[in-house]
């Protein structure tokens, strides 16, 4: 069976736009995600300083056009996001007013999931040769950043772009030969030691994002795999095998390999048992440190497992109901679960898991795409559960505009679901 085209709403055309064009629309606001750092940092390198404040315009520009774009083509499959966006911006405005200070930050982090999952849900064509060209950017980059890191560092100047716009201090980025990112000559051996090189940023600017986007594209050669012809097939796998070494991806190697060996199997079940998944992967981190007592200091995937559950254990109830202090909040990024608790509160944290997991479903009469459902929530899924145990970086639009747009062109509904749910 190949890719169908998604028909639900067909009233596109009497709003003024054409499914083509809103493909098109989509398609422009997924490149422009994409290179807006880059863009930003070259910018930054060659005319003038760029600001935290120029990086959060930037950002809300491609939220004001990607909502634009959803309203003017709302169809009846978008009401649960809608009313998990509408949650979201309660909560941060609820918070808010609490803390007698807009909460920006707190809303944006989340509003991502369901402005790049309904994108997601409308874009009628395979994801997959959007993802081509996407691919084809960060892999040229990426080569270009491993053949003449010179180069690459002339271009971008990565380091004055962060401390002009993150507001990081100089002093941060150890390697005061390098102008890469501050993790791009980490101390330490590379985790693939063989290899005599930098981990690799590409367009994405620090190595993590690159990592997360290893693993992104994992999820979408199992979702989609038999709509992907053996060419397609054989340069993803090369190209992304490429991007895994060059990044010195810990966390990606290891998530991208429990995908390709658990999505399988766990794809016979229904795809809403995946909510099991971020219990059972807290309860087993739990488990794991209490057994070997890994140090929450060290920056490996012990250490950070160990440093997520003394947060969690340390969570107090301001911390639960979003009114922990700023410098709490801070002392939280190196956890995904407890940042994503005490910025949303636990309630939003739920929220977001019951929604990812539960929302999509599999009872469709096509057995390839009720497969294709399957293994996009149990991958997705999990990369999340194992995400947050040791990063938030999943809250990084530069990682979750592209995991939340893949997964919503993976469950999009077709118009015989309906029927076949009736």
């Amino acid at each position: 069976m190949s890719y169908g085209r998604y028909d639900a709403d067909a009233g596109f055309e009497s709003r003024g736009l054409s499914r083509e064009a809103v493909d098109r629309l989509i398609a422009g606001i997924m490149i422009v995600t994409l290179a807006f750092n880059a863009m930003l940092a070259v910018i930054n390198a060659h005319i003038t300083a760029v600001t935290t404040g120029e990086v959060i315009a930037a950002e809300l520009m491609i939220f004001f056009f990607s909502t634009l774009l959803l309203v003017l083509t709302l169809g009846p499959h978008d009401r649960p996001w809608l009313v998990l966006m509408l949650l979201f911006v309660g909560l941060g405005l609820i918070i808010s007013l609490f803390r007698d200070e807009l909460a920006a930050k707190n809303i944006r982090d989340v509003l991502s999931i369901p402005v790049f999952l309904m994108l997601g849900l409308r874009y009628s064509r395979n994801p997959v040769s959007l993802f081509l060209k996407l691919h084809f950017i960060i892999v040229f980059f990426a080569v270009l950043e491993v053949a003449n890191p010179d180069l690459f560092s002339t271009i971008f100047d990565v380091r004055s772009y962060y401390i002009n716009s993150r507001n990081y201090a100089s002093d941060e980025f150890w390697n005061s030969d390098s102008s890469l990112f501050i993790s791009a000559t980490r101390p330490g051996e590379r985790f693939f030691s063989f290899l005599d090189i930098h981990r690799v940023s590409s367009i994405f600017l620090e190595p993590v994002s690159l990592g997360n986007y290893v693993c992104i594209i994992v999820i979408l050669l199992i979702a989609f795999w038999p709509t992907i012809s053996l060419q397609k097939r054989a340069w993803f796998i090369a190209s992304t095998a490429f991007l895994l070494f060059a990044c010195d991806g810990r966390f990606a190697t290891v998530t991208s390999l429990l995908i390709l060996a658990l999505v399988p199997i766990a794809s016979k079940l229904p795809s809403r048992s995946a909510v099991f998944y971020l219990p059972g992967v807290v309860v087993l981190g739990a488990i794991g440190t209490r057994l070997f007592h890994p140090d929450p200091m060290l920056d490996d995937f012990g250490g950070r497992v160990a440093k997520t559950m003394a947060l969690a254990r340390n969570l107090n109830f301001s911390d639960v109901i979003g009114m922990a202090e700023w410098g709490r909040i801070s002392r939280n990024l190196d956890s995904g679960l407890t940042y994503l608790i005490v910025t949303q509160t636990l309630l939003g944290a739920c929220l977001v898991w019951l929604f990812t997991t539960l929302v999509a479903s599999d009872r469709v009469p096509d057995l390839e795409r009720q497969l294709r459902i399957r293994r996009a929530t149990h991958a997705v899924a999990l990369f999340i559960g194992l995400n947050l145990l040791v990063s938030y970086s999943l809250f990084s639009i530069k990682s979750a505009a592209f995991l939340w747009f893949l997964y919503g062109a993976a469950i999009k509904p077709e118009p015989e679901d309906d029927l076949a749910c009736a």
